[in-house]
């Protein structure tokens, strides 16, 4: 008996552990949103970059769209998301070298990786 109280407290105890380590997944808007925010804040990079707008900006508005895009939580897209990134941060690598025609074919590439990303959740749901 003593080792069935034993096992039972056990098993109590690791299903209470694994709820309270449970996160609830996100709503669809909120998911759409955090894709929206990214896509407006890298068009808005891209449009920067085109337009001749210092490197130091176009910096931080890619760095604030890869702050964004951790807000995209959906397993569907976390591959896609991922690859977005890090296309993200080539770009910002390739602005600190000021290597300016590969962020902007790296920049149009992260755009359009963001696209596919706002129609495959849109058709998803």
């Amino acid at each position: 008996m003593n080792t069935f109280k034993k096992t039972l407290v056990s098993f109590i105890l690791a299903a209470m552990i694994s709820t309270a380590f449970a996160v609830a997944n996100p709503s669809y808007e909120a998911v759409k949103a955090a894709i929206d925010n990214t896509l407006a804040k890298v068009e808005e990079a891209n449009t920067a970059l085109n337009n001749g707008v210092d490197n130091e900006a176009v910096i931080d508005m890619v760095t604030d769209a890869r702050q964004l895009q951790k807000d995209i939580a959906n397993n569907v897209l976390d591959v896609k998301r991922n690859q977005a990134s890090n296309v993200l941060k080539q770009v910002r690598t390739s602005l600190q070298k000021n290597e300016l025609q590969l962020a902007k074919e790296s920049l149009a590439d992260a755009l359009n990786r963001y696209k596919e990303i706002k129609q495959l959740y849109a058709a998803n749901h």
